[in-house]
């Protein structure tokens, strides 16, 4: 029941998170500027102001770390969520870091909420990875103290007990089935 629950969980977590991912690239970055409007090639270079296509720009990473949770979803491994998870930090530390190489930085009053939602949805993914994660422990067999109180066997009908035989308790009464 715990471990369903933790994978509903974490499935629902992964899936809010993955939407927020993608949805981040459409708010603003920096200025008016979207992740719509950034170019990839600007994380591993020098940040321009030049406008990208949709297919060159900041969407990509944010739509593969969406489409690695999909992926993750249909053959239920966690790690693909993590993965995501981490496509989408690295794509926000990165802007972060090129973007603070700038010559006008890091301004509070001109950044968006974009960076911080990929980031916060990454983090949200590497989080519903790890609650969805089953955890393997012991598991015990069920005692006789645990078991219902309606019904308890009889010492004598117990497996594995030398004096086990399959007749049934004196005290218990005979279904109707049984007397025939």
């Amino acid at each position: 029941m715990v471990s369903s629950t933790r994978r509903l969980i974490g499935l629902v977590l992964v899936v809010a998170a993955a939407a927020a991912a993608v949805w981040s690239a459409f708010l603003d970055w920096y200025g008016s500027r979207d992740g719509a409007d950034i170019r990839i090639q600007d994380l591993f270079n020098q940040i321009t102001l030049q406008k990208a296509n949709t297919f060159g720009s900041l969407l990509i990473p944010m739509a593969i770390s969406a489409v690695l949770v999909l992926a993750g979803i249909v053959v239920w491994w966690r790690w693909l969520w993590a993965l995501g998870g981490l496509v989408a930090i690295a794509t926000a530390i990165l802007w972060g870091v090129r973007q603070a190489q700038d010559v006008t930085g890091l301004h509070s009053n001109l950044m968006g909420n974009g960076p911080a939602m990929a980031a916060c949805a990454g983090a949200a993914m590497l989080l519903a990875a790890v609650i969805a994660t089953a955890r393997g422990g012991k598991t015990w067999p069920d005692s006789v103290d645990r078991l219902s109180p309606e019904w308890t066997p009889a010492t004598g009908t117990q497996v594995g007990r030398p004096e086990a035989t399959a007749e049934p308790r004196v005290d218990e009464p005979r279904s109707p089935a049984q007397s025939t």
